[in-house]
């Protein structure tokens, strides 16, 4: 969700809330309302967004929501073109519906707009993963990992990654490859 610090705007204070307890519906209409009073309100399109697609069970590309939630990161970004934000969302969006290489189209315009973003070098690298380029999601991740090294944690593929990719054999030693 795209808090940064604290705001002081209560209704949307109130709207996270009510998403973070899973009270998703509630927060859909507290957000909605929001965006009546506050058109600009660009964090309020960002998190109704995320809270539409946390509301699939099964989401798809052509539900409602989805298209909503699409059209929501769409006009943030438009009324923010500077803003990563709306960018990373859309990626991390794009991902959850297996459109991997549009996901990561959002993500470099995320990195674009702010290139000191390691979730969304990391969502890169996980979807280059996916995509079985293995080189390629080694070094996505290995630029991740100096730009937040608490990432490494969640990144227990990159060693299948380099092992496929030629980097280290199956006990892990690495394979020095002549130049």
């Amino acid at each position: 969700m795209p808090l940064f610090g604290r705001t002081k705007d209560l209704d949307y204070r109130n709207a996270a809330r009510l998403l973070n307890e899973g009270r998703v519906e509630e927060a859909i209409t507290a957000l909605r309302i929001i965006i009546e009073k506050k058109p600009e309100y660009i964090n309020a399109y960002i998190t109704l967004a995320v809270a539409l697609m946390e509301v699939q069970e099964t989401p798809t590309r052509d539900s409602p929501q989805t298209v909503d939630a699409l059209a929501l990161l769409d006009t943030a970004a438009a009324l923010d073109p500077k803003n990563p934000i709306p960018h990373f969302n859309m990626g991390v969006t794009l991902r959850k519906l297996k459109l991997l290489e549009e996901s990561l189209v959002s993500f470099e315009k995320a990195l674009e707009r702010e290139e000191r973003q390691p979730l969304a070098i990391a969502n890169m690298a996980e979807v280059n993963y996916e995509l079985e380029r293995w080189e390629e999601a080694v070094r996505l991740a290995k630029l991740a990992l100096i730009r937040d090294p608490g990432l490494e944690s969640a990144m227990g593929w990159v060693r299948v990654a380099m092992r496929k990719a030629g980097m280290i054999d199956h006990d892990g030693n690495v394979i020095h490859h002549p130049e």
